[in-house]
């Protein structure tokens, strides 16, 4: 495929540092692989370090470059992410097991049993969702009452834990690995050139790795697009990072705005949105293909008239589909309308049972039946069923040196008796094989009681359902009790593996689920004012998130809001006769339940907004 003038000249430019501006769909994949091949070429001695944020991006970057590159030159480019690049740099210099997937899920759990067992912060009711946010350092909802103090605390709370339990996250290493090559510790990348994909998600500890590499002489090439910056939350700081880039590096900037993608009349729409942020570096996007496309915007006057316009359009179009909602719960919603109406769809963020923080309880769990000594999950295990906190690192210690475990806890005033560990620790038994079936099917209601009378503590309605239908399974397997179980604690290996989209079916996806994704149709669901923008999150973030599921389509695009949250059928609501009026002042239906009343978001007024 022929490449267009500004793709030739940033794929040429391999003497100097380089920025890349890549708008939505403009062929910056494309763009990368040409200027690696291009260094390649220029010396024996280059070396490429391309760095991304997610494995699926590293596969396809690996294919591409494999198709692209001579065997020669294939081992002289390695793609990384960030995360396994810090991993990799640190892991004789960290101490401890790396919080991740459902494991820091379940941590966060345990950090909130503490807090409320301690009775740290009494005043509040704290909970899952509040301490994510506070590490993560977004915004609280103010009548939380979460004052600087209790914000503190729960960081201080958060790396207590992490250091009794031996313990480092992401953040951890991720620090660990710009102090080492800050100091001379770490050295420099192999590589002459680093090129850095999705460069707009960086946040400013990563950049500043990038930068101490570029500082010792390596060539930078970054690619990125400010508009889809849309991690915020986890510390992005997509236009501030590129102006310090910029600064300090004095790239050659080279700007890709055409796309490819999408047709013009989505572009546009799109445009007319993104133009609204004043933070963002200009573009002039274009479309690099012909009219034709379409852009429809519904004002229901009831929610489920989303359902059953879709369902219309869907009957109505042929090619991919997608529906992109803001979050999970509301794509259940919609996932029990096409069960019903029977159409195929598939989840593109559907978690497995075993990434499920009780799924990943079961894996480890049989993971130490199968291993007395494994005191590495027996830490998770009694985390999970409440254990104390401050005993968790005791028994844990006790068994790693190969103590004696109750007299080891008495010396500290602690006793076994009445704690979680204490059922493994008596029915000794749970540790050793049989082929019994019987004597299996007891072992495993007696994990089952336990594990429900222990997390049904200060939640008498947790009834542990995926913990026991798990376990539950293990009687309808076969082999004996360790052949069993195993099945279970090998499910360790697929905790990081990630399905494939599947395109043939309608995909159901959030906003941030759709990135780097495309489908002919696109339907957007809930577009109404404090679900897209929330105003919990900064207004220009939202605007983002939009415009990224707004370039998801190719060809079609349909944008539902509605008026009202009631689940009722109006066939008069349904398809072109919702069809957005511009200029037309919306109202909910006067019968309306004022808990039900919504209002169109205000970015549809910027979508359809013309200089005139």
């Amino acid at each position: 495929m022929t490449m267009t003038l500004e793709q030739e000249s940033a794929a040429n430019d391999v003497n100097n540092h380089s920025l890349i501006l890549a708008t939505a769909g403009s062929g910056k994949t494309k763009t990368l692989i040409e200027k690696v091949k291009n260094v390649l070429k220029k010396s024996y001695d280059s070396k490429v370090i391309l760095v991304t944020f997610t494995n699926a991006a590293v596969n396809e970057m690996q294919e591409r470059l494999e198709i692209a590159l001579p065997q020669s030159s294939i081992n002289r480019v390695s793609v990384t992410t960030f995360h396994r690049q810090f991993l990799n740099q640190t892991k004789k210099l960290m101490q401890g097991k790396l919080l991740i997937g459902a494991t820091y899920f379940n941590f966060i759990e345990r950090l909130k049993n503490y807090i409320e067992n301690e009775h740290l912060l009494p005043e509040l009711k704290v909970t899952f969702s509040d301490i994510t946010s506070i590490l993560n350092d977004q915004p609280l909802d103010e009548k939380k009452g979460f004052d600087n103090d209790a914000v503190k605390l729960v960081k201080e709370c958060y790396q207590e834990l992490k250091i009794k339990n031996h313990l480092y996250d992401l953040d951890d290493a991720t620090r660990r690995a710009v102090e080492g090559t800050l100091s001379g510790e770490i050295p420099l990348l192999n590589c002459t050139d680093l090129m850095i994909d999705e460069f707009q998600d960086t946040d400013l500890l990563q950049y500043e790795w990038i930068a101490l590499q570029g500082r010792g002489g390596i060539n930078l090439t970054p690619v990125g697009d400010d508009d889809q910056s849309i991690y915020s939350w986890r510390g992005a700081r997509s236009y501030e990072t590129m102006l310090k880039f910029k600064d300090e590096f004095k790239p050659n900037i080279h700007m890709l705005a055409k796309c490819f993608r999408c047709r013009p009349e989505i572009i546009d729409a799109s445009k007319n949105l993104i133009e609204f942020n004043k933070d963002r570096i200009p573009k002039g996007m274009v479309s690099g293909k012909e009219i034709g496309g379409t852009v429809k915007t519904y004002i229901h006057k009831f929610k489920k008239s989303m359902l059953l316009t879709f369902l219309e359009n869907y009957n109505k179009y042929d090619g991919e589909w997608a529906i992109l909602s803001r979050t999970n719960v509301a794509l259940d919603s919609i996932e029990e309308f096409l069960i019903e109406h029977e159409v195929a769809y598939s989840r593109n963020n559907q978690t497995s049972i075993f990434k499920t923080s009780a799924g990943d309880f079961v894996i480890k769990l049989c993971s130490y039946l199968l291993n007395k000594f494994a005191h590495y999950h027996l830490s998770e295990v009694l985390g999970y069923l409440k254990e104390d906190e401050n005993l968790i690192p005791l028994i844990s210690e006790s068994i790693k040196s190969n103590s004696d475990i109750e007299s080891y806890l008495n010396n500290y005033g602690q006793s076994i008796n009445g704690t979680a560990f204490e059922m493994f620790y008596s029915n000794y038994y749970l540790f050793e094989n049989t082929h019994d079936s019987k004597e299996i099917n007891t072992r495993i209601d007696l994990l089952i009681d336990f594990i429900i009378e222990r997390r049904s503590k200060g939640d008498k309605l947790n009834k542990c359902a995926v913990e026991t239908l798990l376990l539950e399974g293990l009687k309808t397997k076969t082999g004996s009790w360790f052949e069993r179980i195993k099945l279970y604690s090998d499910k360790i290996k697929e905790q990081n593996s990630k399905s494939e989209i599947d395109k043939s079916v309608v995909t159901l996806t959030t906003y941030h689920g759709s990135k780097g994704l495309e489908w002919t149709n696109v339907a957007i669901f809930d577009v109404i004012q404090e679900t897209m923008p929330n105003m919990q999150s900064p207004i220009d973030e939202e605007r983002r998130l939009l415009f990224v599921g707004m370039t998801r389509a190719e060809q079609r695009l349909f944008i539902h809001s509605y008026l009202n949250k009631a689940d009722i059928d109006d066939l008069k609501d349904v398809g072109e006769l919702a069809l957005f009026k511009k200029d037309y002042e919306y109202s909910p239906p006067i019968t309306s339940d004022i808990n039900d009343v919504c209002f169109p978001s205000e970015f549809i007024e910027e979508i359809y907004y013309t200089n005139d």
